[in-house]
Formats: structure tokens, C-alpha cells, sequence
């Protein structure tokens, strides 16, 4: 198999994933994490990976973000907002904090495949990234990558808050970790 071109049709296929996003829902949670006091975030395994990004780059804006779990993670209160990576929007152990966050008063944003699921009918923010079907022939582990266009999604929102907050690479830079 020639491994070059498998990837560049994989990269097509999460292209066509990254146009099926609904930008008024993008917006809206990129608003959401903008305007919040504090940022919070959580998931497990890969969606967890990739939306642990986002907490990187709202730290590196300057804004207090924390990542759930953490030791040094604050109490979430009203004026925050917890942002959830999940794919199938139904891990047990995010909806539980999906809960308590939404019990103290905090807003809630998913990034999933499913708006329909258990954690999506709780949020008040929610950007699905709809998954393609495998075409036939192709490998199994086919139809784009959920984790690629999650990655994509959040890099988007960072363009946006810098674009709202008039950020450059210097404002970024001076956020950076330096213990590394």
C-alpha cells in the first residue's frame, strides 16, 4: 500500500469533516470561551489528548485555564465554563463532571461526534464533528479522523479568540511555557 497516498485521501476525508461543522455552533462556543472567567477542560483518552490543546492555548492567551483532574484544578462556579472532548459524547466519567458543572452553575461546551448524546443534551455549547462513513475498499480504520478535524477545531477557536482578543504571536509567545 502506498502509505503517502492513503494519507493524503484520509486528509481529504477530514477536510470534508471540517466543512460539515456548523460555524454558528463554533462561534457560539468560541464566544462562550472567550467571554468565560475561567476555562475548563476534560476528556479521556484521545479526545481528552486533543482537547487538552485547548486548555494549552487559552493559558497561552492569557486566560486561567485549567485542566480537570489536575491537583491544582480551582472549584468551577458560575462564570465558568467546562469544555468537554468526547467522541462518542457518552464516557461515564465526563458526564459526571458534565453534572457537577452544570449543578454549580458553570456552562458547559461539548466537542463530539453526537449533539444527540447524554453529555450533548446537557450542554449549552455544542460542536459536532460528524463522522464519514468508510467508503467501500478502503481500510478499515477509514472515513477521516474524528481526533485529526478535534485537533483542527481547536486550533480554529484559538485563531478566533486571538482574532476577538487582538493577540499576536509575540502576546502568545509571552505566555509560553518557559519551564520546559
Amino acid at each position: 500500500m502506498d502509505r503517502i497516498k492513503e494519507r493524503i485521501r484520509v486528509a481529504e476525508e477530514d477536510l470534508e469533516m471540517l466543512r460539515n461543522i456548523d460555524q454558528d455552533e463554533l462561534d457560539a462556543l468560541t464566544q462562550a470561551i472567550n467571554d468565560a472567567r475561567r476555562v475548563y477542560v476534560a476528556g479521556w483518552g484521545r479526545a481528552g489528548n486533543c482537547v487538552k490543546i485547548l486548555a494549552m492555548d487559552c493559558s497561552q492567551m492569557g486566560m486561567e485555564a485549567h485542566i480537570c483532574g489536575d491537583n491544582t484544578t480551582p472549584s468551577i462556579h458560575e462564570g465558568d465554563i467546562l469544555v468537554i472532548g468526547s467522541g462518542s459524547g457518552e464516557t461515564k466519567t465526563m458526564t459526571i463532571l458534565a453534572q457537577q458543572a452544570k449543578e454549580h452553575g458553570a456552562k458547559l461546551g461539548l466537542i463530539s461526534a453526537n449533539r444527540n448524546s447524554t453529555i450533548g443534551k446537557l450542554a449549552d455549547y455544542n460542536v459536532q464533528i460528524t463522522r464519514l462513513p468508510a467508503k467501500e475498499g478502503a481500510p478499515e480504520l477509514s472515513g477521516g479522523s474524528f481526533y485529526h478535524c478535534m485537533v483542527q477545531t481547536v486550533d480554529i477557536i484559538r485563531m478566533y479568540i486571538c482574532e476577538i482578543r487582538g493577540l499576536t504571536f509575540k502576546d502568545i509567545a509571552y505566555n509560553h511555557n518557559n519551564l520546559e
